[in-house]
């Protein structure tokens, strides 16, 4: 028998839900942050150069405000050079942001979403953190892999001694060799090192991939689905060679890291008492993280560091006089020494602000629609922090464009770069504790061992080797 009053509670709900629905729909909501005006279709594509993107954003950011947006071929970008409001949406209502924007051509094809800082915010990716986090979150942690750093360090200052032209270089080799013996306690036997030349093959396509406009395909996903052999299809054959450089890293240096007792992230994880054969495929992966993160990023924060200690002759000879004092010339430094040494600490921490090295690192994706400064955000937009601008606010740091490393010794300092060089809420770097300690103590031994000065054709000011993840100059 037909009742009635479930015919009622059907229109009820229906008619609750339309309401519901045209409420969300039409109900007044925020503007979009302001931004320049682009072309139909392709919105600011055009206007982007492929190199040094953020210095474009720097001067938009300065024409619009600490917060505006452009568009990527109908994906809204909101890019944010606030400390304030970088901080509330990626730390505070750090659920919403967890995710990075899906690259089709670097994630999809290459497989770069194997790689902890491409992941999307799944199982896998909060088990290779808890890994990380377990190995190098502490000091006491990362205190393990010291007598590693200090062994490297000794060796690189060697080198240097043996061959000062090639100091680039060295530093190279420096930061690929201690990425190798941390995560797979594998010792580089020297010279072309077919492991390290693996790595700085990635890290060179890596950074391809990730040049604005550089695929089609990632404003155009659905290019993926055409065969290689198909006209015009010439990403599809990139993205093969990519992928199998990808593929060696993560495979090889783990075979041969599993089979060693030596300390090494590897080691350390295989052992633990609830490892288990199908954890395999996060450790591997989560290895090559480190292997590749710590290889090319490492290297070129020292190289910086030393090129600011040759453009301020008389910092670095106020740092050496610390050094002289604290540690004497009768052995090298240690991380003993480290509290002791505040004006070399200081000059670390000057480095890492004034060459922000990923200028425009922690990008995430938006989940859900949010409103942020009075602004609307739309599901599905990029969220950009603009680092290199928060790192060079003439508001926080006088003269932001100098190497004042006494900013960092006064009673009241000004944020330490930490809480914006490393990235920002639950996708902070992992390695931020262990990459510190080895540029401390390589640039302490350093400036214990040698001077510096410039040779014809140095940079003659820090302008001339802007802040990136793509190489600087030599400074020999």
């Amino acid at each position: 028998m037909f009742d009635p009053r479930l015919l009622e509670t059907v229109l009820l709900t229906t008619c609750a839900w339309v309401v519901w629905f045209a409420y969300r729909s039409f109900r007044p909501r925020p503007p979009l942050p302001p931004g320049p005006k682009g072309w139909p279709i392709i919105g600011n594509i055009s206007q982007l150069p492929t190199l040094f993107t953020w210095l474009t954003w720097v001067d938009w950011s300065r024409q619009y405000g600490d917060i505006f947006h452009i568009n990527l071929f109908g994906t809204p970008m909101i890019v944010i050079s606030s400390p304030a409001l970088v901080s509330e949406l990626l730390d505070k209502r750090h659920n919403d942001y967890e995710n990075r924007p899906k690259l089709t051509m670097a994630s999809d094809l290459v497989g770069w979403n194997r790689i902890t800082p491409l992941m999307p915010a799944n199982k896998l990716w909060r088990e290779h953190r808890r890994n990380m986090s377990q190995l190098f979150g502490t000091k006491a942690a990362v205190g393990k892999f010291y007598e590693i750093e200090v062994l490297q360090a000794r060796k690189l200052m060697r080198r240097i001694l043996e061959d000062p032209t090639e100091v680039k270089n060295h530093i190279q080799s420096w930061a690929g060799t201690m990425s190798m013996k941390i995560a797979y306690g594998y010792d580089v036997k020297g010279g072309q090192d077919p492991y390290l030349g693996i790595a700085h093959k990635v890290v060179s396509q890596f950074l391809h991939l990730n040049q604005p406009g550089a695929f089609m395909v990632d404003s155009l996903p659905w290019l993926q689905y055409i065969p290689a052999w198909f006209p015009g299809a010439a990403f599809q054959r990139t993205a093969k060679s990519y992928r199998d450089t990808l593929s060696n890293l993560i495979d090889t240096p783990f075979k041969m890291g599993s089979g060693t007792a030596k300390q090494s992230y590897t080691s350390d994880l295989l052992s633990a008492d609830d490892y288990t054969q199908d954890r395999e495929y996060a450790l591997k992966t989560s290895a090559a993280t480190i292997f590749v993160g710590g290889a090319d990023t490492t290297a070129g924060q020292l190289h910086a560091l030393l090129l600011m200690f040759m453009l301020y002759p008389e910092i670095r000879k106020k740092a050496q006089a610390e050094i002289d004092q604290v540690v004497g010339p009768e052995r090298l430094p240690h991380f003993s020494d480290r509290d002791k040494l505040p004006y070399v600490e200081a000059c670390l921490t000057e480095g890492f602000r004034l060459h922000t090295l990923s200028p425009t690192g922690g990008v995430r994706v938006a989940t859900k629609d949010d409103v942020l400064g009075g602004y609307f955000i739309p599901k599905g937009a990029i969220i950009q922090p603009l680092t290199w601008l928060i790192a060079h606010d003439p508001e926080v740091f006088k003269d932001p464009l100098e190497f004042v490393p006494e900013r960092y010794l006064v009673d009241d300092p000004p944020p330490h770069p930490r809480e914006f060089t490393f990235g920002y809420g639950r996708r902070v770097c992992p390695g931020m504790i262990l990459a510190d300690a080895s540029m401390w103590i390589s640039a302490t031994m350093f400036l214990a061992l040698f001077d510096i000065s410039p040779t014809k054709g140095s940079p003659t000011s820090f302008d001339q080797f802007p802040g990136g993840v793509l190489d600087g100059e030599p400074v020999w």
